[in-house]
This record gives structure tokens, sequence and C-alpha cells, in this order.
């Protein structure tokens, strides 16, 4: 290679073609824009036509208009017009935007042909497909990148077809039948848009470098001390023009590095005609999740972009202990990607995983069977037990099953893989049942755990067959292994009804509230013990997948406390598998060599790794302990991992309030946020307690003493509704012993000002184990409010270390059967009161309602004979009244012969 292949020659510009489709200015006036020419064929009908068109452009007055009426359209810029070098990289990229399209997309296609002008099919490439939104009218980037590779035969005489000579580019609306798949193949039968539009402008065709950005780490996660560096890959035939803008930026969006100028190619390593590789190291940064875009221009023209994200961790560890509680979901990574899988599954502390066996792309038994055993071994190297996902049925078998239903029907249309599941109950079971049987048998030692269907589907749901291809399926397994484990994916939402599946993985969406986590857990358990199931086997049969919410819906931080907090619910509910989709992007590359129809899987971090595998190594071989009180509004919960103490908690304010909070927990607590940085807990000279400020973002706090924590979260009254009575009420107040030796102590209670409890301190000495219970009485006053009191108690422990620490206790003030509803809305100068008052109860009732705004007469209202069940509104309305700010109107009911009452407090809206 000579050295003028590596300097751009003078006066040549990068950008090879400009379509502006300005051509009314030159001279142009016909209806297609010069040297493009409509492609006739199959399903390209020729009254559908292209035309330069002024009611739309992205810059100037023109544009290039498609109009569909049934059909696809296909231009191609005339072949020679644009020639190529061997062993140069080339982008098309323009502008788009459609009328709302059900079923038409948008494309651009490149391609190379050789020197007698034939196409070079290997060479084909596609931008994506695209359609505008309803009512979208914005232009929407879309291009193509393409590789005239060395490989093709540069100056080899045996191959002469084989070298690039010019490029051609085609601009596409087409329908489904053009480019959406098909096991049918020609016999398929595609819905079409029959009208719509798409207009393309300002399409550039640009030789650029080929740029790639890589790390030698699995998964671009670095470890804290591990040096940040890049490796990047420049494949150009000339470089001497290039100038590089390297810019990290993080999670936020905020830009902590960059670095710009000429690309400095002088000491990068080359690896043969066109090909450079350099390294750049970053400087030290925080941890967390990062990117890194390298942007390259020549003269001034952008010329490629290359991204790449990665994590750097707030620590050196390994990873922890495999937990097989913990699963992830990984169906949706090829088997290309499948290599580093085991190092990344271990770093997350996951003792789990998810692969998909049988998809759409094929059966990985004759797809890549190699990769897959060895996957096998070395997941059981890591102790880390894989299940094999059936998500749709292989091409080899679709094509076969399908074919076999044509042959009784022909008046089908579109087959989608729900449909083609359903023909296995019809169609002869010797098109599948050899090859799962072979999949089932060749790695039965490896595989115990199977599931039918992609997680987080509906389909068993909303079609009844599939539950009958679950059994079908299941009977197979039946036949090769015994009581088999194979799971049926249920959205949590639905009822399980009928013969419950081996295994359910239930699917919680994030519309569940992570609170409710448990409730549906605890569901799935009671369903299955009704079915005639054991309680311990409907626990181990049942994995619960958790979906973290839309981060582009909801933000980064709502999204990352939301999951954090869902895995936490799920754990406290005694759930024994919880599956989280595997944290990664993964994208499709063509390979380096155009010639091949290869991809390459790329695979970047998302920063709910960091998160993810915070929360999982924390808590990796943890038991729920129970919920401690802390304070009013904080979720504490407490795990014990082989006797050392692990809290997690979290504000359930305010986003963005923080609550500054003295606690005792032990000796030397150390407080650990979701992306594992970990910062020790101090106190003032003399004190027993640390400060630990509490937002909403769960946080986690290590070596605390457990025992104390126990005893904490064992304190609780025995019935923690209160009847709104003007009566004493009596309750039990109970604590456990936790700690291996006998204690003793005393404890304070303080309630809200003007009631009284009795006693108000107590003495205990207890064994170990031993459960303290003793009977305190409550009065309140008569006006008191409704809802959540808290009365503190204050204890002092004598243990091997004396302990002193004060807890929220709460009591609800209600009536369990009656239930109250108040609104104030100002209407002019008066204010108007609605109460809705229901019977929750199973008699009827009598009470007198009332409503009080400040200064004015009380006015009442009666509840008489209000049946079990019903609900009776009353309203009230005061009069040209004074309204200040804040200002709230007193609402409630008063038993008509007894004691019990109901007040409430509300502010006028």
């Amino acid at each position: 290679m000579t050295s003028a292949l590596l300097a751009q020659p003078a006066g040549v510009s990068r950008v090879l073609r400009n379509f502006d489709f300005e051509e009314r200015r030159l001279g142009n006036a016909e209806d297609l824009p010069m040297h493009w020419s409509k492609v006739e064929g199959t399903g390209l009908p020729h009254y559908v036509n292209g035309r330069l068109s002024n009611d739309r452009a992205h810059s100037g007055n023109y544009s290039f208009r498609f109009d569909l009426n049934g059909g696809s359209l296909i231009y191609r810029y005339d072949q020679g017009q644009i020639p190529v070098q061997p062993g140069a990289h080339y982008r098309v990229e323009g502008f788009v935007q459609t009328t709302a399209l059900t079923h038409a997309r948008a494309r651009i296609t490149t391609y190379f042909a050789n020197q007698d002008g034939e196409p070079m099919l290997s060479t084909i490439r596609h931008s994506d497909l695209f359609a505008s939104a309803p009512g979208d009218t914005t232009w929407h980037p879309i291009g193509v990148e393409i590789s005239a590779s060395l490989d093709f035969g540069l100056e080899d005489p045996d191959h002469p077809r084989q070298i690039p000579k010019t490029l051609i580019i085609e601009l596409e609306l087409l329908q489904p039948m053009h480019y959406a798949a098909s096991s049918l193949g020609s016999r398929t039968l595609y819905q079409q848009d029959i009208h719509g539009s798409a207009w393309f402008d300002d399409v550039n065709v640009s030789q650029v470098p080929k740029v790639n950005l890589s790390t030698e780490k699995p998964g671009n996660i670095f470890r804290r001390s591990d040096p940040l560096l890049l490796k990047v890959l420049v494949n150009d035939r000339f470089t001497d023009d290039l100038a590089a803008q390297l810019v990290i930026t993080d999670a936020n969006g905020n830009a902590v590095y960059q670095r710009s100028g000429a690309l400095d190619m002088s000491a990068a390593q080359n690896l043969g005609p066109g090909q450079k590789r350099m390294t750049l190291a970053l400087p030290p940064l925080p941890p967390g999740w990062y990117e890194a875009a390298m942007v390259m221009t020549s003269k001034n023209q952008f010329v490629g972009r290359q991204k790449l994200d990665l994590v750097l961790l707030a620590d050196d560890a390994a990873g922890g202990t495999p937990d097989p509680r913990f699963g992830i979901i990984a169906t949706d990574l090829p088997s290309g990607g499948w290599e580093d899988l085991p190092q990344i599954l271990t770093m997350l502390s996951a003792g789990r995983v998810k692969l998909g066996v049988w998809d759409a792309q094929g059966d990985v038994e004759q797809t890549d069977a190699s990769s897959f055993d060895r996957l096998l071994e070395s997941l059981t190297d890591h102790r880390i037990e894989p299940t094999a996902c059936l998500i749709a049925l292989p091409p080899q078998i679709a094509s076969k099953v399908l074919r076999t239903k044509l042959a009784i029907s022909q008046s089908d249309a579109s087959i989608d893989s729900q449909a083609a599941w359903a023909e296995l109950l019809k169609c002869d079971p010797q098109l599948w049942q050899p090859q799962l049987s072979y999949l089932i048998a060749r790695h039965a030692t490896h595989l115990e755990r199977w599931q039918l269907g992609e997680d987080g589907s509906d389909d068993f749901v909303t079609h009844p067959q599939m539950r009958q291809v679950y059994s079908l399926i299941y009977n197979e397994f039946a036949k090769l292994i015994e009581k088999p484990d194979l799971a049926m994916p249920w959205p949590a939402w639905y009822e399980l009804d009928g013969q419950l599946p081996a295994t359910v993985a239930l699917h919680v969406k994030p519309d569940v509230l992570p609170a409710q986590v448990p409730l549906y857990v605890k569901d799935m358990q009671t369903s299955a013990a009704s079915a005639g199931k054991k309680s311990d086997y409907a626990l181990h049969n049942l994995s619960t997948y958790l979906e973290p919410l839309n981060r582009d819906q909801y933000g980064r931080d709502a999204q990352i406390r939301d999951l954090a907090q869902r895995i936490v619910y799920a754990l406290s509910a005694d759930a024994r598998r919880i599956d989280l989709k595997l944290p990664f992007t993964v994208s499709h590359e063509p390979a380096e060599s155009s010639a091949s129809d290869s991809e390459s899987i790329v695979k970047q971090p998302q920063e709910l790794l960091i998160v993810v595998r915070t929360v999982m190594s924390m808590l990796s071989g943890a038991t729920f302990k129970g919920n401690v009180p802390i304070a009013e509004g904080v979720e504490a919960f407490l795990f014990d991992r082989n006797g050392q103490g692990v809290m997690v908690l979290w504000d359930r304010g305010v986003a963005g309030s923080v609550k500054q909070l003295n606690i005792n927990l032990g000796e030397h607590p150390r407080q650990v946020d979701l992306w594992g940085n970990v910062r020790p807990l101090t106190r003032a000279r003399g004190e027993a307690a640390v400060q630990i400020d509490i937002g909403p973002m769960p946080i986690f706090l290590l070596d605390i003493d457990g025992q104390l924590a126990q005893l904490r979260a064992s304190v609780a009254f025995d019935n923690p509704l209160l009847e709104s009575s003007f009566k004493p009420h009596t309750r039990k107040i109970r604590f456990t012993n936790p700690y291996k030796q006998g204690i003793s102590g005393s404890f304070k209670l303080t309630a809200p000002p003007g009631w009284v409890i009795n006693p108000p301190t107590m003495n205990f000495s207890l064994n170990p184990g031993e459960v303290f219970e003793r009977e305190i009485t409550v009065e309140f006053p008569y006006n008191s409010f409704a809802g959540l009191k808290t009365i503190s108690a204050e204890f002092q422990v004598q243990a091997d270390n004396n302990s002193t620490f004060t807890l929220p206790l709460v009591l609800k003030l209600g009536l369990s059967d009656v239930g109250l509803q108040s609104l104030a809305l100002r209407d002019g100068t008066d204010v108007i009161v609605q109460q809705m008052i229901t019977n929750y109860g199973d008699h009827p009732i009598d009470y007198t309602a009332y409503a009080i705004y400040p200064g004015q007469q009380r006015e009442e209202r009666f509840v008489t004979n209000l049946a079990p069940g019903r609900t009776t509104i009353k309203k009230y309305r005061f009069v040209n009244v004074k309204i200040t700010p804040n200002i709230k109107v007193r609402s409630g009911l008063k038993e008509t012969d007894g004691t019990r009452i109901l007040n409430d407090e509300v502010p006028i809206q």
C-alpha cells in the first residue's frame, strides 16, 4: 500500500454527492429529479410515482415526494454516477417524514455494483424503517453505512467481478411484503396502506472513516482500580485530514471530560491497508455510568460519530456469591453475545439466567451448538443455573408446521408466533417433536429449568389455545424428565384459573406500585395452594419478573429508586425467584467484511446495571427479618446475612426532600448508595447515635448491630387500629429478645398531645428468645382527627453493650366499618362541603354528620338506617365566608346512640 492511500488528495472532498432536490434553479422542469429512475418489479405498480414537490422541505423549497396508491415505490440513483474506492467506507444519510402510516415504511438502501454493472447482493445494507407518528411533521434523520471492503478481491485476477466500482442508492417507501420476513414465503398475504406519502430531502453521500470504539472489559464494565482505556479502530484509506472530539458524559447528560484536536495517528498500530488502532486513556472518573462519544470531522465537515457506553464500579470486587433468588432474563441476547455472560452474571451476584434456545432466529442446536455447550459448562463452573426458554418456533419447524396448515386452508393471511404455536395442536408431532426431544435429552444434565414463551407476554391470557400448547409441550417434557420445571409466563393482574402450570413466571408491570408487589406474590402463592398444590411447591415454582419504569416517561431517578424498591419488597414477601431483564442495550452491526452477511452483537451497559449489581450484592444470601420502625414516613427493611445486619431504608415523602435522623445502629455502621459508594457514618463524641440523611432513594446500612435492629423490628402493638370511640382502649405491646443472652431495661411511651397512655413506663427482663407482652390503655380527646397517630417509644437496653433508642409506633385512628371522605370547594365567597359516607359493616348504622367552618355555626345532617354496603352523600354550604390561605374545614360523624366518633379535616380547593 503506497503512502498516497494514507493522505487525502488535495482538493478532494469527502462529500461525494448532495441531493437537496433544488433542481428548478438548475433548469430541470421535469417531475423527477435528475438521474433518478423508478424501479419496477413485483409489488411495485407502474401507476405509483414520485415527484419533486414544494409542499414540504427540510431545507430550501423542494423535496422528493413519494405517493402511494397501494403497493410500494422505489427510486434508484443511476448506476455509474458515484464511483467508489475499494477499502473505503461510505455513509448515505438524509431526512424523511411521512404521513401517518400503519404498515408502510420509508427506508434508504445502498449496495455496490461491480465493474460489469451487476449488483453485489451480499453488500446490500438498509437503514432503519421509519414512519412518522400521527400529527408529527418533524424531519427524521435516516442513514446507512457501507464498506467497500478489501476482501472483495482487490487486485485478484481470479475474482475481477468482485471489485466494487459504483455505489447504488435507493429511496424506498415500502409495504410489509418488501421488508417483513415470513415463514410462508410467497404464499404470505400482507396487509398494506392504500394511501400515504413520504418526503425525502438533503440526502448526502460521504466517504467517511469507519471508527469503532471498544474496551477489553466484558460488557465495558470497569472495576474501581482498572485503568480506563478505550480502543479506537480507524478504517479509512486516508487519515491525515481527520480531527476527533472525544466527549465523556455522565448519566445526567453532563460533560465530564472533553478532548479535541487532530487525530494523532503517529503512535497508532498499523493493522494493514487503511486500518489503524490506537489506545486512549481517560482521566480518573467517579463511579457511575458514562457515554464516550467520538465525533470525527474533516475540514470542519462532520464525517462520523461513534459512541460507547461504559460502567465504572465503586469497588474491585469480582462479584458476590451467586444467589439463586436473583435471575437475569437474557433472552434478547443472541448466542453471538454469550461469550462473556458468565463473568457479567457473577459480577451481578445472579444465580440464574434465562436464555433463548428456540426463537425466530432458529434452534440453538443448529445455529450455534458449540457456543451453547461452552456457555452451559461455564455457567456450571460459576454456579449459575440456566433456564432454557422456548420463545418461538424455529423457522425450520415453523415452515413445516405452517405448510401443513396451508394444505388445509389457503385463506389464512398473516401468521404470528402465537398462531404458529397453536398449529402444534393440529399438525403431525413428527414435524417438531424429534427436534424438541433431542434438545431436552442432549442437555438434561445441565438444564433442569425450562420456559415456554417470553417473559412479559400475555399470550396465555389472550389466547386460550396457548394453555393447550403448554400442556402439549409439558407432556413431551414429562416423557423424558420427572416432574419437569416448565414455566408459563403470566401477567400479575390476571387471575390464574384452571389447572396451574408447573411453574408460573409472574410478570409484574410497572403500573403496580412497589409496595403492592408482595400482594401479587402472596396472591399467586394462595392460588397455587387453593389449586391443590403444596405451599412449599408453590413457593419454589414461582418466578417474579419485575419490569422497571420507562425512563423516558418517568425520568432517571424515578426508574432507579422504583426498581430498587421493587426488589426489596419482593424479597420481603419471600419471593424465591426474582427475575430482571439483562441491563444492556443490545444492537446488531454489520460485520467488518461487506462480503459477509454476518452481524456482530454489540452490548452496551445501562446505568441500571450498577443499581441491580448493588442491590443483588448487598442482599445476596440475606434473609428478611422484618420492618424496623425508624421514623414516620420511613420504610426500613431489616435483613440478616450470616449474622451481619443489613438494612435498606428510604423516605416515602416528596421526591427531593431529605430527613436527618439520629439512629443507634451499633459500633461501626456504613452507608452504601445504589451506585455502590460506601460512606462511613460518624457520631459526635459521647453519642451512641449516628446521623443519617434519608431521602426517596433507597440506601443500605451495613455492619449494623443486627440483634439491636431485630429488637427494634419486633416492637409492635397487637392491633394497630384504634376505634374512634370516646372510651379507654386496651392494647398489648410486644417485642422479642433476639440476643443470645438475657437482656433487661425499660421503655417509656409518649403519646400525642392530649392523649393518655397508662402505664407510660415499663421495665422488662427477658431470656433469649423470650417475648415481652403487656397491656396498656389508650385514651384520646373527643376532637381527635382520624388518621395515623405516632406514639414514641424510648428504650434503654442492658445487654453486652448498653443501648438507647427511640422508635415510632403507629396507631390508626378511625372506624373499621364506616368510611368518610370529605371535600371542600370554593364557590365565589361560599364554601361547599361534601361528605361521602359508606357503611362497610354488616348491619345498618345511624349517625349524625356535621361540618364546621371556622367562625361559622356548626351544620348537621342525619344519616339514618344506612344499609350495609351502601353510600350516602351529605352536602353543606357556608355562605359569604372569609376565606384565608391554609384554612381548613372540620368534617365528622357521631354515632346517634353510642360513643363512636370520626373527625376529619380538609383544606379548601
